[in-house]
């Protein structure tokens, strides 16, 4: 891949930091969401709304779904339906964002799961959707003598994204940098939440906490990262902490908006 600097229309959001605000008003949200620089949104966290109304309101707004965090127990109930909901919103790729605990119970369980990902992305490649996978911190536990992560990723059939969340690798015990290096081969999408300096993990806007984003831009450009995505599980104002979060990428970006 050509290695290009982290651009201005690579600064997406994930919506599900704006979760609480989508349920009260979600046309009001998008607005605002758009107000704050915003062209390239994830969905995960929003009421329920057909994908194609959900799309005429993020193109009213001059906004477009980039990914979908899309639960694994969707795609085990109905692949197809899935597909079609992802299809009709106009959405390039699904992420699964988390791994069931019983999944996860041995080194084998997560082999299956990894191979059951393969089986997905098969199924989504013929609407030419792309599969990827979110971590937590779960996955860099130990597990038979290494982690979930690390028999995850081995695991993983060729042409599943990785989407590593720099605030979870990071409360997980990994350097961001160091795994954005050791998985540049898959990961195109970051999560790109701080790290309050607290004694229990909190999450905080991009630039705002510990984490060296400086570094972790220049690895994921190193690596071909496609989006570097704002995002708060818990954010204490949503919509300001979003906005100092876009200033921040948009500080370590280059070029105007294609």
């Amino acid at each position: 891949h050509i290695v290009t600097p982290m651009r201005q229309d690579q600064i997406a959001l994930q919506l599900y930091t704006l979760r609480r605000l989508a349920a009260a008003d979600l046309p009001g949200t998008l607005r605002s969401v758009a107000a704050a620089g915003y062209r390239s949104v994830e969905i995960a966290g929003l009421p329920d709304v057909e994908p194609d109304e959900l799309r005429r309101m993020l193109e009213d707004n001059g906004l477009r779904a980039i990914a979908s965090h899309v639960g694994i127990e969707r795609f085990r109930e109905d692949a197809g339906a899935a597909a079609g909901r992802l299809a009709a919103l106009g959405c390039p790729r699904a992420i699964v964002p988390s791994m069931p605990e019983e999944d996860r119970a041995t080194v084998d369980d997560v082999r299956r799961f990894a191979s059951e990902l393969g089986r997905h992305a098969r199924r989504l490649s013929e609407d030419e959707i792309g599969l990827g996978y979110h971590n937590h911190s779960f996955e860099f536990e130990p597990l038979d003598g290494t982690t979930v992560w690390d028999v995850l990723v081995a695991g993983l059939p060729p042409g599943i994204d990785l989407e590593l969340d720099v605030f979870w690798a990071s409360v997980g015990g990994r350097d961001p940098i160091e795994e954005i290096a050791a998985t540049g081969d898959r990961v195109r999408l970051l999560h790109m939440k701080d790290r309050a300096p607290d004694s229990v993990p909190r999450d905080a806007p991009a630039g705002a906490g510990t984490l060296p984003f400086a570094g972790i831009v220049d690895a994921g450009r190193v690596a071909g990262v496609e989006w570097y995505i704002v995002e708060q599980d818990e954010p204490v104002d949503p919509l300001l902490d979003v906005t100092t979060s876009y200033r921040f990428l948009e500080s370590l970006a280059i070029g105007a908006w294609a």
